[in-house]
């Protein structure tokens, strides 16, 4: 029997922000590669943690291998940079108190599952789940629409909640599911889509 309805919420950018520890993070890495005298510069590689310390957002294309340490870093050496998206928290707090199921859909990995609980926990979201992939074999929007199918199946109505526009429409274009409302977030401001 399905229940009644669903809150599908991101993590990165959408409830907590991770401008600031992304980079911190891209600094200490950019900082070892140049004083790495033994190393060949990768030139591309610089240009792409150039673009995050200026930026704070991972540049399109960034190597997989030093994007995955990127991402280390800044989720548990700088997790306490991350700041919450305190609107977004209490309106799906709020969800929750009116007989809603939230779980939380981030393509962070398994690996980050205790710092991602952890920060959850420290900001009192009242969430039922979280699901991270346990590996990164497809791209995220492919892995969401995924897990978002597998979620239709078992809710009368799901709200899914996501920073990146690009996630949305991929899964909006590929399913075709009537009780899914998707919703962009821009810090705190909230589009439906």
């Amino acid at each position: 029997m399905k229940k009644l309805s669903a809150i599908v919420s991101d993590f990165d950018d959408t409830l907590f922000f991770n401008k600031k520890a992304l980079i911190y993070a891209a600094k200490e890495l950019y900082e070892s590669l140049i004083k790495d005298e033994n190393i060949n510069q990768d030139y591309k590689l610089l240009n792409d943690l150039e673009i995050t310390i200026g930026e704070g957002k991972v540049a399109k294309g960034f190597n997989k291998k030093w994007k995955n340490k990127l991402y280390t870093l800044a989720y548990v050496k700088y997790g306490e940079e991350l700041s919450p998206n305190e609107p977004l928290i209490n309106y799906l707090n709020e969800g929750v108190k009116n007989g809603s199921e939230l779980i939380i859909l981030s393509a962070r990995g398994e690996e980050f599952r205790k710092e991602t609980e952890g920060l959850l926990n420290a900001h009192n979201l009242n969430y039922n789940s979280v699901i991270l992939p346990k590996d990164h074999e497809l791209k995220d929007e492919e892995w969401k629409l995924l897990e978002i199918k597998k979620l239709s199946n078992q809710y009368n109505n799901i709200s899914l909640f996501e920073d990146k526009e690009e996630n949305i429409r991929y899964i909006l274009n590929n399913l075709d599911v009537k009780n899914l409302r998707c919703y962009l977030v821009n810090h705190s401001i909230i589009t439906e889509m």
